[in-house]
C-alpha cells in the first residue's frame, strides 16, 4: 500500500506561502497609507481656535442658560480645561465646541477625535449623550449633530463620586465640501431636565485622507 502522507516540506512551503499572503494583504495597505496629521489641544492660554455653539435652546418664550468656556475649576492636562453648563430644563438642548480643519477637496479623510471628559453622573439612570465627531459641515441644528450622538456621559460609578476623568476616542470619515474644511464638534446633549457641568480637557485630533 502506497504512502500518502503529504511530505514535511511541502506542509512548511504551502504554510510560508499563505503566511506571506495574509501579511501582504495585511501590511501593504498599511505602507501605503498616508500618516496621520494630529493636532492638540490643552486650553491653557486660550481656546485655540475652538468656538462655542448650541442648538435646541429655546424655553418659556427665552434661552436656556448655558455656557462653555475656560476653566480653572478642574482639568487633566495642566491647569485649565473647558467647562460645559447647560440647565437642560427643555430636556432637549444640545451645546459644543467646533473647529474647521483645511484639507485637500476632492478627496475622503479618516478623523479621530480623542479626549479626556469629566463627568459627575453616576449609575445608569438620567445620563445625558456625548456629542463627538467630524462632517462636512458646520452644524446648525440637532439634525445636523444626529451622526455625531455617541455613548452617555455616565461615570461608571455607582454611587456620587465627584468629577471622574475618562478617555473618550471616536472614529468619522468626511467627504469635504468644495471649502474643503472639515468640521469636528465635541459636547453634550441633554436628555434629561437638569442642570450639569461637564470638562473636556487633552484634545487630540487626528487625521489623514484615505
Amino acid at each position: 500500500m502506497r504512502n500518502s502522507r503529504i511530505p514535511l516540506w511541502i506542509v512548511i512551503a504551502v504554510v510560508l506561502v499563505a503566511a506571506a499572503a495574509i501579511a501582504a494583504v495585511v501590511l501593504v495597505p498599511m505602507l501605503f497609507q498616508a500618516p496621520w496629521e494630529v493636532h492638540r489641544y490643552s486650553f491653557e492660554a486660550s481656546m485655540d481656535g475652538w468656538a462655542a455653539a448650541g442648538t435646541d435652546l429655546e424655553y418659556d418664550g427665552g434661552t436656556l442658560n448655558w455656557s462653555i468656556a475656560r476653566s480653572e475649576e478642574d482639568s487633566k492636562d495642566g491647569v485649565t480645561s473647558l467647562r460645559l453648563y447647560l440647565e437642560n430644563w427643555n430636556d432637549a438642548g444640545k451645546i459644543w465646541v467646533e473647529r474647521g480643519f483645511e484639507v485637500e477637496v476632492g478627496r475622503t479623510y479618516a478623523v479621530r477625535i480623542e479626549f479626556a471628559f469629566a463627568s459627575a453622573d453616576f449609575g445608569m439612570a438620567n445620563l445625558w449623550t456625548i456629542i463627538a465627531g467630524a462632517m462636512s459641515e458646520k452644524p446648525e441644528t440637532g439634525d445636523d449633530l444626529e451622526p455625531t450622538f455617541q455613548d452617555s456621559t455616565g461615570n461608571g460609578m455607582d454611587s456620587d463620586s465627584g468629577f471622574i476623568w475618562m478617555e473618550k476616542s471616536y472614529d468619522a470619515t468626511v467627504d469635504p465640501r468644495s471649502d474643503g474644511v472639515l468640521w469636528v464638534v465635541i459636547g453634550v446633549w441633554g436628555t434629561w431636565e437638569t442642570p450639569r457641568t461637564y470638562f473636556v480637557d487633552e484634545v487630540k485630533i487626528s487625521v489623514r485622507p484615505v
